[in-house]
Formats: structure tokens, C-alpha cells, sequence
């Protein structure tokens, strides 16, 4: 496609403008004009834990190839959920870009979206590199957005032009997108590719993968498991904090004090300089409030029969190290002598970035140890093809 008819293409949907939707009566004529249409794209601008507590939608996006619809969830007239059954409707096909949080939130707020339709799949299998959705606009229809109000904080009102503009320029070109990512992807006979793709992605449940506490499995390191089970008791209460104070719960106290803290009682000495605890409960009141918990969940974990010795996560024995090792140099072997060959040749025949995709690191890994969860057909196939030119015998078949 040449950059004439790119440029036209984009000038037609800078054309759409974007309709903010506030009231109630606004929201039911747009989702009625939605309901008719046979594909729709969506985004969602959200705050995760960064300006307020929680995992918050702030705004969605929701367009038509007519129609741009910037809806405030946050407006004291509109219920949101009024736009799920849209979302979930499977005769509606829905576009999106790297939905992979945004189908997160959906989930989180009940809704399940179907007959949907994340373009970067496409993007990735057809070889595009650095694919956010400003560079594929870029590269495909050779057209730039202003991207300047992406960490912007969406809970501001008024929203600003910029921030307006931003939030519809996520979701105003994506029909055009698809379908010339379609015509490629059919060029290439790679529809079947992003039709199992499209139907894992949606399968999947993410309705518990939220977690504000972001637990690392390092944090564990050295840690009893009277210990652990104080710093979780500390975190639970730092969250309830933060949940009445509608803050991110990172504002209210800092988690490597209270890791320091469960270990050792003696560290609330250090709570005035150390914990970076909100102004509100910087107190000596609020201190020995901490202290009583640090006491009372020690207590707790004794009376379960929590040890005060035994690591939570205890190291290897000597015997249990070299068993490891011994695993993952056969794992690296089967990596190296088996499936980097044919990621080579795929990266050969369809691009770096594609084989990135179709078989990356954690695929190789899944598949040197026997699990093949994540082995849709087209890639068994792939693989397996690839194999027999290279005289390698696959445990899978």
C-alpha cells in the first residue's frame, strides 16, 4: 500500500471525533449504536496502585468505524457495567491492542470479553518489531500519534485535549489496522496462526492475577515461617491501609521496612527514618501500633504451629543441588541441540521477531522438560516440519 492512500486512510479516521460520554442517557445511545455494528474497537486507560489504591478503570474507549466514544467511568452518572454485555456480545468481534491488562481489568470487574481480536498478535506473527501500537502505526500506516500523555494520571478531571485525544487515538484507527494486517496475514496463509492464538488468549482467566502486594519469591530468602507469616500479616495491614486511604499502598509504608521488621522486632527503632511511612501515621501512637502487630501475629503463627527455625524456603541439600544441575544441563542440551536449530530456521524463513514469538525462551524450556501446554497446532506443526528437514526426532508428535 502505498503512502498516499496510507495518509488518506488516516486522515479519514482523524476525522473521528471523539464524543466524551459523562451521562447515562449518552452512554445507552452509544452502546445502542455499538450493538449494531459488526466489529467495534475497545482500550481501557486505568490506574494500577500508582495514583490511588486498587486496579482502577479511569476511562474506556470504544470505537466504530463512524463513531469514537471516550466513556468516563468515573462520572458519578454512568455505570460501566451497562457496556459489558456489548463486551462479552461474541457477534461483535473486538479490536484491541496489547489488551493483555485491560482483559486483566475486564476480568477483575466481571466481565469476560468475547470474539476478541488483540492486533499485536498479528503484528508479532507477521514480523513487526518493537510493536506498541504508536510504532505499528507508524510502520503501517505512516502515520505518528502523540503519546506524550501515556503516564499521564487518568484520574485528573478535566481531562485535558492532549489526554482526550491520546485515548482516542488508541482505538480510531484500529479498523483500518486489521484490515491491513488481515490481507497480509492471509498473504502469508497464517490465519489459522492467529485464529488459535485469538481463542487461548480469550480462554484464559484472569481474575486472580491481581495482587497489590507483589510478593517475590526472593523475599522469602532467609525467612522462618513464623517470619513470613509476620511480614504477610504486615503487607495485609499495610494494604487495608491503604485501601481506607484510597492511596497505592507503596505510599502508605515502604514493604522492604516491614520484610526488615518480621525478621527482626528491634528495626521499629528505625520507624521514623527508615519505614517511609505516610505523614498521617508517622506517630509514636502508630509505632507501637505496628510493634503490637509485629507481637500478636508472631503469636498467631506459633499457635498454627508455624517453626521459628525452619526456613519458609530452605535451601538445597548438596544432594538436591547437584540434582539440579544435572536437570537443567540436560534441559540446556535438549535447548541447544534440538529446538535453537529450529527457532534458526524459523527466524530464517519468517523473521527474528516472529520466531521470538512462535518460539521463544519459554516455550523452549516448557518443551525440553515435557510440558506442552502451551504447544498450540499450528506451532506443533511448525516444529515438528522444521524437525524431519533437520533429522530430528521430537518427543511429540
Amino acid at each position: 500500500m502505498s503512502k498516499a492512500i496510507k495518509t488518506k486512510f488516516a486522515t479519514h479516521f482523524l476525522d473521528l471525533e471523539e464524543k466524551v460520554i459523562t451521562k447515562k442517557k449518552e452512554l445507552l445511545d452509544a452502546v445502542e449504536h455499538l450493538n449494531g455494528q459488526q466489529s467495534i474497537a475497545v482500550d481501557l486507560e486505568f490506574d494500577k496502585n500508582r495514583y490511588r489504591h486498587g486496579f482502577t478503570m479511569c476511562l474506556m474507549q470504544l470505537a466504530a468505524k463512524d463513531e469514537c466514544f471516550i466513556i468516563d467511568p468515573l462520572s458519578p452518572d454512568i455505570d460501566i457495567s451497562s457496556t459489558f454485555s456489548l463486551i462479552e456480545n461474541p457477534n461483535i468481534k473486538k479490536l484491541a491492542f496489547e489488551f493483555g491488562e485491560d482483559i486483566r481489568l475486564f476480568h477483575h470487574l466481571g466481565c469476560k470479553p468475547k470474539n476478541l481480536f488483540d492486533l499485536s498478535i498479528a503484528t508479532k506473527l507477521l514480523d513487526y518489531s518493537q510493536v506498541s501500537l504508536g510504532s505499528i502505526l507508524s510502520q503501517v500506516l505512516e502515520f505518528e500519534t502523540d503519546k506524550s500523555s501515556q503516564k499521564s494520571n487518568w484520574f485528573q478531571r478535566p481531562l485535558t485535549e492532549k489526554q482526550i485525544k491520546y485515548a482516542g487515538d488508541d482505538v480510531r484507527f484500529l479498523h483500518q489496522l486489521e484490515s491491513i494486517l488481515t490481507n497480509r496475514i492471509a498473504e502469508k496463509n497464517m490465519e489459522n496462526w492467529v485464529t488459535e492464538e485469538r481463542m487461548f488468549f480469550e480462554s484464559q482467566n484472569f481474575e486472580a492475577t491481581e495482587n497489590s502486594n507483589h510478593f517475590k519469591t526472593r523475599d522469602m530468602d532467609g525467612m522462618s515461617e513464623v517470619q513470613w507469616f509476620i511480614f504477610e500479616q504486615l503487607m495485609a495491614f499495610r494494604e487495608e491501609l491503604a485501601e481506607e486511604s484510597n492511596r497505592p499502598a507503596y505510599q502508605i509504608m515502604d514493604k522492604d521496612f516491614l520484610l526488615a521488621l518480621a525478621k527482626n522486632k528491634s528495626v521499629i527503632s528505625s520507624f521514623f527514618m527508615e519505614s517511609k511511612a505516610s505523614k498521617k501515621i508517622l506517630t509514636e501512637a502508630f509505632k507501637q501500633r505496628l510493634l503490637e502487630k509485629v507481637k500478636v501475629s508472631k503469636q498467631t503463627a506459633i499457635e498454627h504451629g508455624l517453626s521459628m527455625t525452619q526456613l519458609v524456603n530452605p535451601k538445597p541439600t548438596k544432594e538436591e543441588m547437584e540434582a539440579i544441575r544435572s536437570a537443567k544441563s540436560a534441559k540446556e542440551a535438549v535447548i541447544s541441540n534440538t529446538y535453537k536449530p529450529i527457532q534458526a530456521l524459523i527466524k530464517k524463513d519468517i523473521g527474528e521477531n516472529a520466531a521470538v514469538y512462535i518460539m521463544g525462551n519459554k516455550l523452549m524450556n516448557e518443551l525440553a522438560v515435557g510440558v506442552y501446554d502451551h504447544l498450540h497446532d499450528y506451532k506443533r506443526k511448525l516444529i515438528l516440519d522444521y524437525a524431519k528437514q533437520l533429522n530430528l526426532s521430537l518427543p511429540f508428535s
